[in-house]
């Protein structure tokens, strides 16, 4: 019973944890970038996935999210010029999402001050800690949940 408590307690600290430096970021970017977390995480993913893009339900499925919350989520960036919409030349009915010039620049600015505030947030804890929390967390069994552990994901 005691082991079950523990797991309790360790999984809401890690919740509080991950939600405290959630609603941080989200909060920064809206304040520097008037743009939420939620689009760039979309920003991210299209960086990542190169000039190619990703077709819609690729996207979706990188962003842990529906269909139609990525078409929510995205018609605001291509109004903005960050995000291009075009369709795949073998499916009409696919839609290819990709950073335009702007998206890219935006995006590096982004990035660069997202991983300047997540160096502060960890700025208490030494390399060895940094390397001890990443070892604890590839060991979660989180291939239960549908996510991946870390030997799933390499």
């Amino acid at each position: 019973m005691s082991e079950t408590r523990d797991a309790l307690r360790t999984w809401l600290e890690l919740l509080r944890a991950s939600n405290a430096i959630k609603k941080f970021t989200d909060t920064e970017f809206r304040s520097q970038f008037g743009l939420s977390i939620s689009r760039f995480d979309v920003l991210s993913a299209l960086d990542r996935a190169g000039p190619e893009g990703l077709r819609a339900g690729a996207l979706s499925q990188k962003l842990m999210v529906t269909d139609g919350n990525t078409t929510q989520v995205t018609a605001p960036l291509i109004r903005d010029g960050l995000v291009k919409r075009k369709t795949d030349r073998e499916d009409a009915r696919v839609a290819i999402f990709s950073l335009t010039k702007k998206g890219e620049k935006l995006f590096a600015k982004m990035a660069a001050e997202h991983q300047a505030w997540i160096a502060d947030v960890f700025a208490g804890l030494s390399k060895p800690e940094l390397a001890t929390i990443q070892k604890l967390m590839g060991k979660l069994n989180l291939s239960q949940t549908g996510g991946q552990t870390r030997k799933d994901a390499a």
